[in-house]
């Protein structure tokens, strides 16, 4: 019995040894983290069922049978099934504190029928996170070890005296490492364990735990324990995976400063700039095609500019404004444009170079109800110079 108890100790002290390995080293990275990290402390609810091995023996019946010997009817099952609630609270970036607690029931036959059992355990434990460690966010295994109050509202017999007619019979139950004797209904089991949580996401996962449950009495058999939970996550920095800085270095070169030649440059108007300013000041009276003095005016530089470079093509387009019917305004546009190329014409640029096109009211902006301030703005002439001899030969 000795070697038992020096097993468990070495067991205890082992697993104590490698939780508190992981205090020193988590310790020195959380002081380069400082204070803010407090307000990033996550908050872990779970909910589920747990299983635990816990053997238990019955004798339901003893009665001699035809052959003049003994039949023993005996039960026996080794796990209790029952729900799981989980609580946890981050410490630092690697250990966690939780509260865990199981109630378990089960229906066992024995020699008169059957017989309600249940138990309930509570704990506290420390939980080493090693997911950090394998560059692992939402698979996150770890250790544990902690201290748990059970009551059970039965006792496992180890050993047992069955009487019938006068005859006995004795049996005896052995156990984990044969412990046998008297079992207790009040227990403080400590529990080792290691778990793995699965996390889907910043908030839910599903977290399995098993545990090993030491049972610090000479009689009293040890027991495993396993769970499954579904679990909610409040807080705590988020499982997403942060997106690397890379640096670059910065390549600096030696500037050689050279001497500056400034050039003044005189921008001058061309011919095109200087034609299209002329032209947008060629405007008509309402309902007429005279070309007013002040247009005649304009013409006369026109023609002098257009003399210069008589391989040039030019369209004259004459507008109206939007009052008269469709028609009217097709013809009356057409009359301005004829009148404009005839004035230049009659200035000398040649007959080639111009053509003639009227659009009626298509391009007018304002009203027919606007005032004819306004509307002169649309009884105007526009020009274009085509580079596209194609397009030039298709116009009539």
């Amino acid at each position: 019995m000795k070697k038992i108890y020096i097993h468990k100790i070495h067991l205890i002290l082992c697993f104590t040894s490698v939780l508190c390995f992981g205090l020193p080293i988590n310790a020195q990275q959380n002081a380069k983290n400082g204070a803010a990290d407090n307000n990033k402390k996550a908050w872990e609810i779970g909910i589920g069922a747990t299983g635990l091995q816990m053997t238990r023996f019955n004798v339901i019946n003893f009665h001699t049978n035809n052959k003049g010997g003994y039949t023993v009817g005996t039960n026996k099952k080794d796990f209790i099934f029952g729900g799981n609630l989980y609580f946890a609270r981050e410490l630092y970036s690697h250990f966690y504190l939780d509260l865990q607690g199981t109630l378990d029931y089960s229906s066992d036959p024995v020699r008169n029928g059957k017989e309600s059992r249940w138990l309930g355990m509570a704990g506290i434990g420390l939980q080493w996170r090693l997911g950090e460690y394998l560059h692992s966010n939402y698979i996150d295994p770890f250790l544990r070890m902690g201290a748990n109050y059970m009551y059970k509202n039965f006792k496992i017999n180890y050993k047992g005296m069955e009487e019938f007619n006068s005859e006995e019979m004795g049996w005896n139950l052995s156990n984990d490492y044969t412990k046998e004797g008297k079992d207790k209904q009040n227990l403080i089991p400590i529990s080792l364990g290691i778990g793995v949580n699965m996390w889907l996401n910043d908030n839910i996962g599903i977290g399995l735990q098993g545990d090993y449950l030491i049972m610090p009495y000479k009689h009293i058999a040890n027991s495993w324990q396993g769970s499954i939970r579904l679990m909610w996550r409040i807080g705590g920095k988020s499982l997403k995976v942060k997106p690397e800085i890379q640096y670059v270095e910065k390549i600096i070169e030696k500037v050689i400063e050279k001497p500056i030649i400034m050039k003044q440059i005189v921008e001058t108007p061309s011919q095109t700039n200087v034609l299209c300013d002329l032209f947008n000041n060629i405007y008509f009276e309402f309902d007429k095609t005279e070309i007013t003095p002040k247009a005649a005016t304009i013409i006369d530089e026109i023609a002098q500019i257009m003399l210069t470079d008589t391989s040039k093509k030019y369209l004259i387009t004459g507008c109206t404004d939007a009052k008269g019917s469709s028609q009217y305004n097709m013809d009356l546009s057409q009359k301005r444009a004829d009148a404009v190329v005839n004035a230049l014409i009659k200035k000398g640029v040649p007959n080639k170079m111009l053509k003639a096109k009227g659009v009626g009211a298509k391009i007018s902006y304002a009203s027919q109800n606007a005032p004819n301030e306004i509307r002169e703005g649309d009884r105007k002439i526009i020009v274009q110079i085509i580079t596209n001899m194609d397009y030039w030969n298709y116009i009539p």
